[in-house]
């Protein structure tokens, strides 16, 4: 069977250099005032859903990679987490996560900075188990929100140089979220902005908040947005690619539903 280290050199060998910009080392008195009216602009945009809602209900549906599955295990939990229901209760800072695979149905809740993994009803008592439910539950939480919640809960927001994804030139926007996903003190992060639609196209971040993933940087690639009948405006299609130590294809997924305070909205 071949070994995480012999993963890891094939990839190196495979595939090359992410050639994305690196979410760290962000220095606080380089706050922008441009940077932060570019994130509310987009928060607006977006129909700023974290002020905005009480509830808001999604189901998602997606494929891991294998490399991803063998890399980070208890991450990717992939013998769970295959489908998801999930609650999202912003003014209690609430995220209830219902996820189904072939092994049966996880159940995660995270409140605050507080906790808890159940599988197939059972809870888990592994810290590890728990640190990871935590930071999938934090990140989450900001793919679906975007800059409605980055514009809550981030700081030292700065601008870096233009890029183009899609074809859209895109404002960079840097920032920190403190403390961060999971049990992290800190993360950083870049938020691609599109100039022309002021949609986030693109999140990039560290991950901090387990010994496993400590240096590492993923982002994730947001389309075939849609505006629901409230005039709010959600991405439907999520790509995820592993950026550092390696960069290789994590996870692709899909919304199949969405429910705002109760209302059918897809």
């Amino acid at each position: 069977m071949r070994t995480i280290i012999g993963l890891l050199a094939a990839v190196v060998l495979s595939n090359s250099c992410s050639n994305l910009p690196q979410p760290k080392q962000i220095n606080a008195n380089q706050s922008s005032v441009a940077a932060e009216v570019i994130l509310r602009k987009s928060a607006l945009q977006h129909g700023d859903p974290w002020k905005r809602y009480q509830r808001v209900d999604v189901a998602y549906n997606g494929e891991w990679s294998y490399l991803a599955t063998r890399l980070q295990p208890v991450i990717t939990d992939a013998g769970f987490r295959k489908c998801s229901k999930e609650i999202y209760e912003p003014r209690l800072k609430k995220v209830r996560q219902l996820h189904s695979g072939p092994q049966g149905e996880k159940q995660v809740i995270r409140q605050g900075r507080q906790s808890e993994a159940t599988f197939n009803g059972v809870r888990s008592k592994s810290q590890e188990v728990k640190d990871a439910a935590a930071l999938v539950a934090d990140a989450y939480t900001v793919f679906l929100f975007g800059p409605s919640w980055l514009i809550q809960n981030g700081e030292n927001f700065r601008l870096m140089e233009d890029r183009t994804l899609g074809g859209e030139r895109c404002h960079l926007v840097a920032g920190q979220i403190t403390p961060g996903f999971g049990a992290a003190s800190r993360d950083d992060f870049i938020v691609w902005i599109g100039k022309e639609s002021r949609l986030m196209k693109r999140f990039q971040f560290s991950l901090n908040g387990m010994d496993s993933t400590r240096g590492a940087d993923v982002d994730v690639t947001f389309s075939e947005h849609w505006k629901a009948p409230d005039g709010s405006i959600w991405p439907r299609h999520f790509v995820e690619y592993i950026q550092r130590p390696v960069l290789a294809k994590a996870h692709d997924w899909r919304m199949v539903s969405l429910r705002l305070d109760g209302k059918m909205a897809r």
